[in-house]
């Protein structure tokens, strides 16, 4: 068995669970592989990485995927060797994030596009993915309590690529989710016509170019912890908001913008 007919099975495996876009393009992207078998393939690796026009993280994003495919084949008993395969050293973690000046030009100049501009204060009153927030349906906002739980309780947890929080709602929120849903036609909280708002590239780079920024909507997370870590909101507060699996993730992150990260070790460094 060669790396295509890996790769193929391992695609129709996912499909049969949930749909990800991203290890799709992966596999695709893999296609100069697709001749080895699993004991000559880790010395073709450095070829590929070598013609690959691409930054770290998405080459090993997709070494993660081949990984994955051969690990699959070899449970199910399709391989009878499983190599390692080689990746780059990992990038620094992203953490670029909005000054308020950019965050009042982006919300500015996404007014004309009413589903986009609640989508970005959602976001950045509450620090979700974009797919949770695009997800998001009323049955998931309880007004009594105040909390809005965007993990889709609909979604097997085996469908679940990412956790998600369980957001209190603000004063803002709370008013901004009030008028929306007073005037909405939809299960979802974001709709168009009555329907999920499945994407939006296109809106997004009329945004991006009136507001005169060069983002993707991640960055809106990554604005608003940020802002919570310059505040010095508690880190377990912050990775429980965003649903990181352990507060160490959110630590290696956003702990460095703490005006009190590493203050109290510091302070008994005196000469």
């Amino acid at each position: 068995m060669n790396i295509e007919q890996i790769l193929e099975g391992y695609k129709l495996h996912l499909n049969k669970t949930i749909s990800q876009q991203r290890s799709q393009i992966a596999i695709r992207k893999l296609s100069s592989l697709y001749g080895c078998t699993p004991r000559d393939v880790a010395k073709n690796v450095e070829n590929y990485i070598n013609g690959r026009n691409a930054s770290a993280g998405t080459i090993n994003r997709e070494l993660a995927v081949l990984q994955a495919a051969m690990r699959w084949a070899f449970k199910r008993g399709q391989i009878d060797f499983l190599p390692s395969i080689q990746r780059l050293p990992s990038p620094p973690p992203r953490s670029k994030f909005l000054t308020k000046p950019q965050v009042d030009a982006l919300i500015k100049a996404s007014v004309p596009y009413p589903e986009i501009h609640n989508f970005i204060r959602i976001a950045l009153m509450t620090g979700q993915r974009k797919e949770a927030i695009l997800s998001l349906r009323w049955d998931q906002v309880d007004f009594n309590t105040g909390l809005v739980d965007f993990n889709d309780p609909t979604l097997p947890f085996s469908h679940r690529r990412k956790n998600r929080g369980i957001v209190p709602m603000s004063m803002s929120l709370r008013s901004l989710l009030t008028e929306l849903f007073k005037q909405s036609d939809s299960i979802h909280v974001i709709s168009r016509n009555k329907k999920k708002v499945l994407d939006f590239r296109g809106t997004w780079k009329k945004i991006m170019k009136a507001s005169g920024l060069d983002i993707t909507p991640h960055v809106l997370r990554h604005t608003v912890a940020t802002q919570l870590a310059q505040q010095n909101v508690p880190m377990p507060q912050i990775s429980r908001l965003l649903g990181h699996k352990s507060t160490a993730i959110t630590e290696r992150v956003y702990a460095k913008y703490s005006p009190e990260f590493c203050r109290d070790a510091v302070s008994h460094l005196n000469v």
